[in-house]
């Protein structure tokens, strides 16, 4: 199940994706994200390939690798 707020993106050698969210907040290893079906995720760290901005009205696109959206149910 992949949604209009998740591009899986063509241009990098590494298995990830494109998601469109909104910053909550975040600790030392993971950044709690909502998506635009309200679904809240929280997200490691280290699978998160781009920067992200804090704050918390702003959509923004952040890569995040594959294997962990699957694992939330966002990617078959």
């Amino acid at each position: 199940m992949s949604s209009n707020f998740i591009i899986k993106d063509q241009d990098s050698y590494e298995p990830v994706s494109i998601v469109k969210c909104y910053y909550m907040k975040d600790n030392m290893k993971t950044i709690f994200v909502r998506l635009p079906n309200g679904k809240i995720i929280c997200v490691p760290k280290t699978t998160i390939q781009s920067e992200f901005s804090r704050d918390k009205t702003l959509l923004q696109e952040i890569i995040i690798d594959d294997w962990i959206l699957r694992k939330f149910g966002l990617l078959t």
